[in-house]
């Protein structure tokens, strides 16, 4: 297995996955979330922008997971302390390449990605219901920050 930066030659694998990802996050909150495609032109942009990258997994040549990850800024808000940290915003691995370390590998990727641009933290956002995946970003040392609440009428 190796990990890259993806390159726009990989947008279509990508784009695999992403159906995928949206897939899953549906079947976790259906209420919230739905079946979809990833716009072509998103994924594009993401890779040809300076501030966030694409991060591939391949195993001979073929995208078996990916994770996006972006540099952001603290909102500009007087009780906030201003930070430059990075965003993970999308993480999927195949389901035939789940539990092989593939999730570990990106994610160790993404904070040298951070560490390399001198951002302070690296953060996430992830669905209460994927146990799975909360469970592997708590094995990395993440920790729960604060909780997103919705009252539905």
């Amino acid at each position: 297995m190796k990990i890259k930066v993806a390159t726009v030659d990989e947008i279509e694998q990508i784009g695999i996955l992403y159906q995928e990802l949206f897939l899953e996050m549906s079947i976790l909150q259906p209420t919230y979330w739905k079946p979809a495609k990833q716009d072509v032109e998103f994924i594009r942009n993401t890779i040809n922008e300076k501030e966030s990258d694409i991060l591939i997994a391949e195993i001979n040549k073929h995208v078996v997971g990916f994770l996006l990850v972006q540099e952001t800024i603290t909102p500009s808000y007087p009780c906030l302390v201003q930070h430059k940290y990075a965003f993970i915003t999308d993480v999927i691995v195949g389901k035939p390449y789940q539990n092989q370390g593939i999730g570990s590998a990106l994610l160790l990727e993404a904070k040298n990605w951070a560490q390399d641009r001198n951002l302070d933290y690296l953060e996430l956002s992830v669905l209460t219901e994927n146990t799975g995946a909360i469970s592997l970003y708590e094995k990395h040392g993440f920790k729960d920050m604060n909780h997103t609440m919705r009252l539905k009428f």
